[in-house]
């Protein structure tokens, strides 16, 4: 009985491969016909002959239409089978897993009516510039260039990027009107996943919580495509939107939109972690003073962003912010003047309520130069999560000749600041308690000829600003350069306390 199947099997494989040979060798004696028949160049015909054999000798991955068994099944099993092979593969962005977890059903009308794969030869084009885009594309395996031409994208001259699994092309096509502003080819046989905008759009009609949380997910991207240009971003792309990554669009949207994504998050949330920490992070996000998202892995994070400015004189001195006072106290704080994305908030909109609110003495004296993001992630004893710091650093240079109109200090007894005899009986009284040694004293000597800007932010408190030397930046940032710090910030002469 063994035998006879063994057999059985080679003989259907040998007709297989037979009526394989024969279709191949047909459909290329009627290539050569045609060929010849529209008396083809001979370097074109060969270059023809050639691609199609190397593309008849490659194995494609069978499409769902190519099984016709999988017609005979009922359309709930045909869903759920479609929906478990697409899941990994959509699930990779964090937004579907979000909706994954909320709705399993949902997703399910999501993969049958908007999700397919797409698979690529060699040399085959997925989209040129110039055309509309009508879906959005994730490839799962292969590698792709991407082209831009200086006739469709801001570029000087044509420039190629390869692409490698994981990327995704055109998600800008499920949330605005867009246009491809470059060419995306294969460069070795590829499969992508495919969504298709309207179709995505028609799916999400049945669910009111997901379709306000797209609702908004495009509204915070369209804000960022129509914002991206120099200086604050660079040009997007069909490969990306500057500053679209999911935790930037959650952390602008509205808190009602924050807390809904923040508690499914959590009910998302496995592994073991402290019944307490768990507790504090949930009180944290019911009270939206915590922004929690799953990430597409399927870990929980926090999420907090910053923007800052970083301006610079044509000598290369950095305006920082060195402390900040409360009535009559004064205190230390070493950092580049910032504040945090409030929701509904670009990079841009942050940066002019910066300029609105504490720096407007500086804001037409600087000229922007670009936006740079930096990202730090650490673990959160206190939570028991991961915790991501989204940094948007906005640089900028003093523009030349500029005078700027700000109430100044300075330090309380210049000839003391300016002894050679500085220590810590001079400067007891100003923090500095511990002698000083020979490096402390020279930065002292430096900071106390620095004017000081005093910017009140309402009554009797406000913050401290000055330009600093940049090799003063080093020293002042590390644990010695502190203590030289508060005792520089402590013996200002504010004007507001000698009025």
């Amino acid at each position: 009985l063994f035998g006879s199947t063994l057999v059985s099997m080679l003989s259907a494989a040998m007709m297989d491969y037979q009526m394989m040979q024969k279709d191949k060798t047909l459909k290329l004696r009627k290539l050569r016909r045609y060929l010849q028949e529209n008396e083809v160049a001979g370097c074109t015909a060969v270059r023809v002959q050639k691609q199609v054999e190397q593309r008849l000798a490659h194995r494609e991955c069978l499409a769902e239409d190519d099984v016709v068994a999988l017609q005979l099944l009922s359309s709930a099993l045909r869903s759920q089978l479609r929906f478990e092979i697409q899941q990994p593969h959509l699930c990779r962005h964090p937004l579907f897993r979000l909706w994954s977890g909320m709705d399993e059903k949902q997703m399910q009308r999501i993969c049958m009516k908007a999700v397919g794969f797409v698979n690529l030869r060699p040399k085959d084009e997925l989209f040129v510039a110039g055309s509309s885009a009508a879906s959005a594309f994730a490839l799962e395996n292969g590698e792709m260039l991407y082209i831009q031409y200086p006739d469709t994208s801001p570029v000087m001259a044509e420039k190629s990027t390869r692409v490698p699994a994981g990327q995704w092309f055109c998600e800008a096509a499920l949330w605005v009107e867009w246009t491809h502003v470059g060419k995306a080819e294969a460069d070795t046989a590829c499969r992508l996943l495919s969504i298709g905008a309207e179709a995505l759009m028609q799916s999400l009609q049945k669910d009111f919580i997901v379709r306000g949380i797209a609702a908004e997910y495009s509204r915070q991207f369209h804000k960022r495509v129509t914002s991206a240009r120099p200086p604050h971003a660079p040009w997007p792309t069909d490969l990306s939107v500057p500053f679209t990554d999911y935790c930037d669009l959650v952390v602008s949207m509205s808190k009602q939109t924050q807390l809904t994504i923040g508690r499914e998050a959590l009910n998302q949330c496995t592994g073991h972690r402290g019944a307490r920490a768990m507790e504090k992070l949930r009180e944290e996000v019911d009270s939206s003073k915590s922004i929690v998202v799953v990430t597409g892995n399927g870990a929980i994070i926090r999420v907090v962003s910053l923007v800052v400015l970083r301006a610079v004189t044509s000598d290369d001195w950095v305006f920082m912010q060195i402390g900040k006072f409360d009535g009559s106290e004064v205190k230390s704080a070493f950092q580049l003047p910032g504040v945090k994305r409030e929701a509904d908030e670009v990079d841009a909109d942050t940066l002019e309520r910066i300029f609105r609110t504490r720096l407007m003495f500086l804001r037409d004296h600087i000229e922007l130069l670009g936006t740079e993001r930096q990202n730090m992630e650490q673990e959160s004893k206190e939570y028991g999560v991961q915790t991501r710091y989204m940094r948007s650093i906005c640089s900028a240079r003093l523009k030349d000749g500029a005078q700027i109109d700000a109430p100044t200090c300075t330090w309380q007894d210049l000839e003391v600041g300016r002894d050679d005899s500085i220590n810590s009986q001079t400067l007891g009284s100003y923090g500095a308690s511990k002698p000083l040694d020979a490096h402390q004293r020279s930065l002292f000597k430096i900071l106390a000829d620095i004017e000081v800007y005093v910017v009140s932010s309402g009554g009797d408190s406000g913050n401290l600003y000055a330009w600093l030397p940049p090799d003063t930046l080093g020293p002042l940032d590390s644990a010695n350069g502190h203590t030289v710090l508060k005792a520089w910030i402590t013996g200002l002469r504010l004007p507001i306390f000698e009025s």
